[in-house]
């Protein structure tokens, strides 16, 4: 059996224990509660949202083309913008009003992720049209020469495989990811 002492000591370790847990957790961070000024809308491919106005900083999200924010405050060539429940710094020239959203949905452009690497030959003139077939994330999925007028098969299939390494930002379309074709030329 416990001493006195003994259920005393384990009757306090019980009270401080039951102390410590009944606490709330301490929140360090705080949250953004301002009221955003207006409605943007995403303008380019991807949209990194920094820590800081500057290209230099940590990016904090990503939004895709067409995606909705909040905007807090503009200073000139940055918008700060809200992120969930804190703020982050995008450039301005990548967001657009309600109406230029309209217009890139209507006729969006094909945009290079990462180029397909040139191919040289310095000695050769023509053009070599390809069709490429994009499927809805970006990826060359096949390609077709349709015009060679260089006069060298070889060179059209290094084109070829060069743009199916290339690789696409994702056509947006009313939130939804598209495939598209995309007509390549190049001139030698």
């Amino acid at each position: 059996m416990l001493g006195f002492r003994a259920m005393k000591r384990f009757a306090f370790a019980l009270l401080f224990f039951a102390v410590c847990c009944s606490k709330e957790p301490v929140v360090t961070e705080t949250v953004d509660t301002r009221a955003p000024i207006k409605i943007r809308y995403v303008a380019s491919p991807q949209l990194a949202v920094r820590q800081q106005p500057n290209d230099a900083a940590a990016v904090v999200a990503t939004y895709q083309s067409g995606e909705a924010v909040s905007v807090l405050v503009e200073k000139g060539d940055w918008t700060e913008i809200r992120t969930g429940d804190r703020s982050g710094w995008v450039k301005t020239e990548e967001l657009t009003n309600a109406e230029g959203k309209q217009a890139l949905e209507s006729d969006p452009a094909p945009r290079f992720r990462i180029m397909p690497l040139p191919v040289s030959a310095p000695a050769v003139h023509g053009e070599i049209y390809i069709l490429a077939e994009v499927n809805s994330d970006g990826e060359v999925v096949s390609t077709k020469v349709i015009t060679n007028t260089t006069g060298s098969a070889d060179l059209a299939t290094k084109n070829a495989e060069a743009l199916r390494a290339g690789r696409f930002y994702p056509i947006v379309i009313k939130g939804e990811r598209k495939p598209f074709q995309y007509f390549h030329k190049v001139t030698y």
